[in-house]
C-alpha cells in the first residue's frame, strides 16, 4: 500500500469539492498504485526546473532514524497545530470552516495490518490503530472522534449530537483526521519510508530550527510523481481537449502513462534531535505544465493544507482503555454524520453544503462582462434556462468538469438553454480568456464573478446553478455529481419542461 495513500486521502479528500478530484501516482509506477486525493485549491506559478538527484548521507541518516523511532513507538500523544499555507480567497473557499487551530491526538498503535481493500465507495480503509481526536479550539471545540476496533464514534459538543458506525463511516473519520501528521502513517505503514512511492530524488539538510523548545534538524525530501484526475488519464494539464472527461472511478490499479502531468513533492520535515521524532511537516506539491505546453503550472495547497506541528509530543505514555471507549454525554442525540460536499466515485452523493440562495428562490441578479467585453445581465436571459458554472483556472476539479459542460452546451444551445461559466476567485485578469481559447470551449464565460459567488454563498468550486425560465433557482450543487453529465442534463430538461 502506498504510504501516501490512506492518510493523504483522509487529510485531503474532505478538501475536494467534486468527485472529479486528483490523485498522485509514482512517475514510473511499479504495480500501478495511486496516491490519495488532492485538494481542489491550487495556485498558478511558473514551473520550477526538475530537481537534481542529491542524497546527502547525513540528512538520510537523520531521516532513517526518524523512521525507526516512529516505528518503535507503541503509543503517542501530541497536539497537532495546523497553519494554513495561504490566506488567499481560493484556499479559504476550499477549506472547511475552522480547520486551522489545535487538535489533541492520543494514539495506540496496533500491529494488525490495515485492510488491503477500501470500504465500498472508494474510501480509504479505517486505520487499524486506536486513535482519539479532540478538538481544542474553534467552532468544534470539545468535539471528540474515536477510531477503535474498526469502528468510529464522533461526539459533537457544539450540537450535542453523536454519530457512530463501522467502516461505512470512513468519511466521518476523514473529517476529524485532517490534522493527523502524515509522517506518522508514512513511517509506520511500510518496511521503509519509500515503499510504494517513488524513491526520493533528493534528501538534504536545510539548517536547524527550534520547535516546541527543542533543537531540530530540517530535512527536505523531494519526489517526482504523476497526476490523474478522478481516475481520468490526463492529457495535458486537465484532460482531453474539449473531449470526454473519462470515467471518475478511483481504482488502486490505475496506470498513469508518461503523458500525465509531472508533480514534484517537497516534504520539509523538522526532526527533533532529542528523540529523533518529527515535530513539524510541510508538503508542497508543484504540478508542472505538460510537455510542450508553455502555460502555467500549479502549486497545490496540501497535503494538510499548510504546516502541521506536533506540540507536547510524548512517546510511549500509558493510555487507559477508557480513552478509546468514551461514553456519550447524557442528553446528546444520535445524528447521521455530516460529510463534505462532494461525491465519491461509485457511491451515492452525500448532502451538499447549503448555499445562501435556496432552490425555489429568486436568483440573484448580475451584470457581468463576457469574454468579448459585452455586458450580460440575468434580466436579459429571462425566458431561457440558464446554467451557471462557477470556476477558476487554478481549480483542478473545475477544469476536469469543463469538457462535460462543453458537451452539454453543444447539445442544448438550440433548445433555449444558455450555459455560462462564471470565472471566480481568479489569479489574473486574462487567465479565463486564455484558457477558454486554448481549450476551444465555446460556451459563454462571465468575468469577475466574486460578488455573484458571495451572493450565492459559495463555499467552494465548481458550483453549478440552474436558473429556470422564470428566474428562480431550479438546482444548486457543488461539484459535478457524475462526469457523464446525465444528472445535470436531466435537471436542465426538467427546467425546460416547466
Amino acid at each position: 500500500m502506498n504510504p501516501l495513500r490512506s492518510i493523504i486521502a483522509i487529510a485531503l479528500s474532505t478538501l475536494a469539492t467534486s468527485p472529479l478530484f486528483a490523485q498522485l501516482a509514482p512517475a514510473k509506477p511499479a504495480g500501478g498504485a495511486v496516491g490519495g486525493a488532492m485538494p481542489a485549491a491550487a495556485q498558478s506559478t511558473t514551473s520550477a526546473p526538475p530537481a537534481q538527484r542529491d542524497i546527502d548521507p547525513k540528512a538520510k541518516a537523520i531521516y532513517d532514524k526518524a523512521v525507526s523511532a516512529t516505528k518503535a513507538a507503541k503509543t503517542l500523544t501530541f497536539t497537532a497545530e495546523l497553519t494554513m499555507a495561504s490566506n488567499g480567497p481560493d484556499t479559504k473557499a476550499m477549506m472547511p470552516a475552522g480547520i486551522e487551530g489545535k487538535t489533541r491526538f492520543t494514539v495506540r498503535f496496533v500491529d494488525a495490518k490495515v485492510p488491503a481493500t477500501a470500504p465500498a465507495g472508494g474510501l480509504p480503509p479505517l486505520p487499524s490503530d486506536s486513535i482519539c481526536v479532540e478538538r481544542l479550539d474553534g467552532p468544534n471545540k470539545g468535539s471528540v472522534l474515536v477510531i477503535h476496533g474498526g469502528r468510529v464514534l464522533r461526539i459533537d459538543n457544539a450540537r450535542k449530537t453523536f454519530s457512530e458506525g463501522g467502516a461505512e463511516h470512513a468519511m466521518l473519520a476523514m473529517m476529524a483526521m485532517r490534522m493527523y501528521p502524515e509522517w506518522i502513517h508514512t513511517f509506520r505503514e511500510s518496511s521503509n519510508a519509500n515503499e510504494g512511492q517513488p524513491e526520493p530524488i533528493s534528501i538534504t539538510l536545510d539548517g536547524t530550527k527550534q520547535v516546541d523548545g527543542l533543537e531540530c534538524d530540517v530535512i527536505k525530501v523531494v519526489r517526482q510523481m504523476q497526476m490523474v484526475m478522478g481516475g481520468v488519464v490526463m492529457d495535458g494539464d486537465d484532460g482531453a481537449e474539449g473531449g470526454d472527461a473519462g470515467k471518475s472511478a478511483v481504482a488502486p490499479d490505475v496506470k498513469t502513462p508518461e503523458t500525465n502531468p509531472t508533480v514534484m513533492s517537497t516534504e520539509t520535515i523538522v526532526i527533533a534531535r532529542a528523540d529523533g521524532l518529527p515535530r513539524q511537516q510541510t508538503i508542497k506539491l508543484v504540478m508542472a505544465p505538460p510537455p510542450g505546453d508553455a502555460g502555467e503550472g500549479m502549486v497545490i495547497d496540501g497535503p494538510g493544507p499548510g504546516r502541521i506541528t506536533a506540540l507536547d509530543l510524548k512517546v510511549n505514555p500509558t493510555i487507559a482503555d477508557a480513552v478509546f471507549t468514551p461514553k456519550v454525554p447524557e442528553g446528546f442525540t444520535k445524528a447521521e454524520p455530516e460529510v463534505p460536499g462532494f461525491a465519491v466515485a461509485g457511491a451515492d452523493a452525500p448532502p451538499q453544503p447549503q448555499l445562501a440562495v435556496k432552490v425555489g428562490a429568486a436568483a440573484p441578479d448580475f451584470n457581468l462582462t463576457n469574454l468579448d467585453g459585452n455586458r450580460v445581465t440575468l434580466a436579459s436571459l429571462k425566458g431561457k434556462v440558464v446554467l451557471l458554472d462557477f470556476w477558476a483556472t487554478w481549480c483542478g476539479p473545475c477544469k476536469a468538469a469543463m469538457p462535460t459542460i462543453q458537451k452539454l452546451h453543444a447539445a442544448s444551445m438550440d433548445k433555449g438553454v444558455v450555459i455560462l461559466g462564471v470565472n471566480t476567485w481568479e489569479k489574473s485578469a486574462d487567465a479565463a480568456k486564455d484558457y477558454m481559447a486554448r481549450k476551444k470551449f465555446t460556451y459563454g464565460c462571465l468575468l469577475n464573478g466574486d460578488d455573484l459567488a458571495k451572493a450565492y454563498g459559495l463555499t467552494g468550486i465548481p458550483t453549478l446553478v440552474i436558473i429556470g425560465k422564470d428566474g428562480m433557482v431550479a438546482m444548486a450543487d457543488m461539484g459535478l455529481s457524475d462526469d457523464t453529465g446525465a444528472s445535470l442534463r436531466k435537471a436542465i430538461d426538467a427546467a425546460l419542461a416547466r
